[in-house]
């Protein structure tokens, strides 16, 4: 019985060290903060966690002028405009451990406003100053989800979304449901499956007796 414990609470640690290992947090994915009136949209935001420059902000679905569809999550998501100046956003992310990352994300186009502002916005995604995914997006282009893994060292770096230096005219994209999840170790994977049959038996020796 003493054998079946051990095994059963070796288990236990791995299963808790692979859980711990995969989840990364951004705070703020789905710009539900700060909550704007509905039908509205802000540019440079305060109190937001991101920091958003120049032609970027929140909308509160559908944003008035920017005729934008509804947030696939909350009322809320984050715009990139071309117009005058291009805009980004960014937030300083701690990264509890080096690896591979997978970032995760929706997009959609703006609609055609009938005055020539477009959602044909070419787009980056940057980790510090390195530019690690480029997209683009269609007018009217509805919420799409989007994936891009990359690999990064712990410690503190900047994801930035921005418009991309070839995007010209007044295009707008659409922005929500940001998240990052480690990708997990070969190795961690190795080992989950390995004891995964002795599950059963784990649960069977933790039962108490009838």
């Amino acid at each position: 019985m003493r054998g079946h414990e051990g095994t059963a609470m070796l288990l236990a640690i791995c299963f808790c060290a692979l859980s711990q290992s995969i989840g990364q947090t951004v705070v703020n994915g789905s710009f539900e903060t700060p909550a704007l009136s509905p039908n509205t949209f802000l540019y440079d935001p305060s109190g937001a966690t991101w920091i958003f420059t120049t032609n970027a902000g929140i909308i509160n679905a559908p944003g008035g002028g920017f005729l934008g569809p509804a947030a696939p999550d909350g009322s809320q998501y984050a715009f990139l405009q071309s117009a005058s100046a291009p805009g980004a956003f960014s937030q300083t992310i701690n990264f509890s451990l080096s690896g591979t990352y997978l970032l995760s994300y929706l997009v959609a186009g703006r609609s055609d406003d009938g005055g020539g502002a477009l959602g044909d916005l070419s787009y980056q995604i940057l980790l510090d100053s390195t530019v690690m995914a480029t997209d683009a997006t269609t007018t009217a282009q509805p919420f799409t989800s989007r994936m891009f893994q990359f690999t990064t060292t712990a410690g503190d770096h900047t994801l930035t979304f921005e418009v991309a230096p070839d995007s010209t005219g007044d295009n707008t994209a659409f922005f929500d449901s940001v998240a990052l999840v480690q990708v997990p170790e070969p190795e961690s994977v190795f080992l989950l499956l390995a004891f995964a049959p002795l599950l059963p038996l784990a649960r069977a020796v933790t039962r108490p007796n009838q």
